[in-house]
Order: C-alpha cells, then sequence, then structure tokens
C-alpha cells in the first residue's frame, strides 16, 4: 500500500470512530477533534476504571463481572469481555469486544497470519495460552476447528492432549515451545507456528525453528490492539494500517515506547494509549511489500530497563550480553536494583556455562554480578527473563 493511500485510509477510519468516541465517557468532549488534540492516557488510568473507557455504557463492575465469567469458561455473550495475560504480580488488562469487531480482528489475523491457501482449508488450530475468549472462538465458525488449551494444566497433559489433537497451527508462549522441543513432543501435522505473550530471542527462535522444522512467527498483541505480527520473511512488522502508533522515546536509549490509537476499536476505544514495551526500530528494508514499520523483536519493558549510575541498559542489550553464552537450553532470569545484580540460572546450570555468562553481564554493566542457581520452571502465564526491581 502506498503511504499516500495509507495515510487517506487511516483518516477515513479516524473519521468513522468519532461516534464510538462520543459514547465513551473518558473521551466523549474530545469527539470530533483530530487525534492530536487527545491527551495521552497512562495504562493504569484506564485499567482503574472501565466504566468510562467504553461505548456501550456497561459500568467497570458489570464488565469485570463478564471478564470473571469469561475466566470460567461459561457461554460467551453478544458483547464479551475479557482478561489478558498478564505478568505475575500486576494488575491486569480487561478488553472488551463485539461481533462486528471481533470479525474485523479475526480478518486481519488470518491476512496478517496465514497465507490464502492456508485460510480457504480446513485447519486445526490450537491455542495453548492463560485464557480462551471469544475473539479465538470465533475461528471456529470460519472453517477452522478450535480447541484451547490452557496454561494452567500439567505439561505432560498438554503434550498427550495435543498430540491426540494434532493441530496443522499452534499459538503459544515462547517457554512452552521450548519446553516442548526439549521434551521431544513431537506435532507432525504442524503447518503454522505462532509464538505470543512474551518475548522470543533469536537464539530460542533458532532452536524451536529446528525442533518443529518450521519458523516460530511473532504474534504482538496487548490489550491495547493487534499490534503487530511477523511478515513471510521473519520480520516483525507494526499494523500500522488499522492502528496509529506513535513512538515515544525512552531517554538514555536508542528505543521507544508505543502511544497507540487503535482505530477500529469501537466498544472499548483506545485513544492515545502510553503502552510499557521497549521497541526499537529495524531500519532494514523489508522486501515483503507490507506498509507497516519494522521493529525489532520485543524483549522487555521499559519498567524494567535498568538504571545503574546514570546509564540506561535495556532488555535487549541483557539479552544480547546473555543468549550467546547461555543459549536456548538454559533458563535464566536477570534482576537489578539499586541494591546490585543478580543472574539467576537453574540449579543444574554447568559452571563452564554460568560463569561466563556471569562475565558477560557484568562486562556489560561495570558492575559485579552474583549468580544464584535457583530458578524454577517458569509458571504463570508469562516469563519476565529482565527485570528492575523497585525494592
Amino acid at each position: 500500500m502506498a503511504p499516500a493511500q495509507l495515510k487517506r485510509q487511516r483518516e477515513r477510519r479516524w473519521h468513522n470512530l468519532q461516534p464510538a468516541l462520543a459514547r465513551t465517557p473518558a473521551l466523549a468532549d474530545l469527539a470530533g477533534q483530530p487525534l492530536e488534540a487527545f491527551p495521552v492516557t497512562e495504562l493504569a488510568e484506564l485499567r482503574n476504571d472501565y466504566g468510562l473507557w467504553n461505548s456501550l455504557g456497561l459500568s467497570d463492575g458489570a464488565l469485570r463481572a463478564m471478564a470473571n465469567r469469561a475466566e470460567t469458561g461459561e457461554p460467551g455473550e453478544e458483547i464479551s469481555a475479557g482478561w489478558s495475560s498478564g505478568s505475575s504480580g500486576e494488575q491486569r488488562g480487561l478488553f472488551v469486544s463485539g461481533p462486528a469487531e471481533r470479525a474485523e480482528y479475526l480478518g486481519q489475523s488470518l491476512a496478517r497470519l496465514l497465507p490464502l491457501r492456508a485460510v480457504l482449508r480446513g485447519q486445526r488450530l490450537a491455542l495453548h495460552l492463560r485464557a480462551s475468549n471469544t475473539l479465538y472462538n470465533s475461528v471456529a465458525r470460519r472453517h477452522f476447528a478450535f480447541t484451547h488449551f490452557p496454561l494452567d494444566a500439567a505439561p505432560d497433559q498438554t503434550a498427550a492432549a495435543l498430540q491426540h489433537y494434532a493441530p496443522t497451527i499452534l499459538i503459544a508462549p515462547p517457554h512452552r515451545l521450548l519446553a516442548m522441543a526439549q521434551g521431544g513432543i513431537r506435532l507432525p501435522g504442524l503447518r503454522h507456528l505462532f509464538c505470543g505473550s512474551e518475548p522470543l530471542s533469536e537464539a530460542e527462535r533458532a532452536f524451536i525453528a529446528d525442533f518443529f522444522h518450521l519458523h516460530p512467527r511473532h504474534i504482538y498483541q496487548a490489550t491495547e490492539g493487534f499490534l503487530g505480527a511477523d511478515c513471510a520473511m521473519g520480520r516483525l512488522h507494526l499494523n500500522d494500517h488499522v492502528l496509529d502508533i506513535r513512538l515515544e522515546q525512552v531517554a538514555g536509549t536508542s528505543g521507544f515506547r508505543p502511544i497507540i490509537t487503535d482505530l477500529c476499536r469501537t466498544s472499548q476505544p483506545i485513544v492515545r494509549v502510553r503502552g510499557d514495551d521497549y521497541l526499537e526500530l529495524d531500519s532494514r528494508p523489508c522486501p515483503c511489500g507490507f506498509a507497516g514499520r519494522v521493529i525489532a523483536p520485543i524483549q522487555g519493558r521499559v519498567g524494567d530497563i535498568w538504571q545503574l549510575d546514570g546509564r540506561m541498559v535495556t532488555p535487549p542489550q541483557i539479552v544480547a550480553a546473555l543468549d550467546p553464552v547461555l543459549g536456548a537450553g538454559q533458563q535464566w532470569q536477570a534482576i537489578a536494583s539499586a541494591e546490585g545484580i543478580t543472574l539467576r540460572v537453574a540449579s543444574h546450570c554447568p559452571a563452564v556455562l554460568a560463569e561466563p555468562a556471569t562475565q558477560a553481564l557484568s562486562a556489560l554493566c561495570r558492575k559485579p554480578v552474583r549468580t544464584a542457581l535457583d530458578l524454577p520452571a517458569w509458571t504463570g502465564p508469562k516469563r519476565r527473563r529482565v527485570v528492575w526491581s523497585h525494592g
């Protein structure tokens, strides 16, 4: 799509969004104004009262109750709400959608993720994430069989169930794909492999690809929207055709944090919401032809940038220092605070790897690093490999 055509399409979508903004209490006073007239909203403000951030007249309590019902697997409603995956200890986001939005989301997803021949052919989709929701259930009505495999099930039970189901499409967090590869869990019918919910390093991607004989492609999705996906060339593009994502420079780094406007979402308008992901642009041209900007694979959050003696050490820098040493075969978590830096690895990590990894991290940070052989297997919906602890 040519830049001028993309610009006209985005302007048209913004114009069509105005009636929904006029029905949204938090945004109604600015409906009809240019996007730049809207203030930037922090995620915490949006999550404090979802009643102010929907165009359907639903209260915060009603939406939370709907999302809780969806967690227990109760039958979906025409207007549905659900909780995001969330990391351990954080406040989860809530999303709201209606039938038209779910159809739009499904169309976007299929168009961005699958070749046309795969969309037209019957597929067996396995979703291995924390919870299912109506967005994914909609796939089952489009010539796709769909089954959700929750993350809280025992790994061996999930492996057996996946092998019995024999998916052709699998969406799962990287740490579960790694566990399946390390455990020798084969899925012979698999044709399309996607990872979401958490960062994936290049070493991990190569390990997974070698085992499954499929290149795992990123899905960059948050409560704020379907933000991007890998193209067929393996490059992560922002969905600039349906989103307005402004990039706000993160001081002391070469990266940015996104300020997100979803140009299609009407039940729960997302207008200039500041996300916490740390993004770096990839300036290399991509031959795939998609108009969305290319970014480097996301490795962490702005909130987990290390602040060391006035210097910023970013998650991509930490991953780049540790992955060549530890590879995809060793779990690790690097934690920094005002008190010091700790590299946590599993108790079975050999010293021949743990010691040079500690040295590499120390060289990057110009500080001593403590090694702790106490990292358990990943649990919970998301892993965080790079952490800045506030105490």
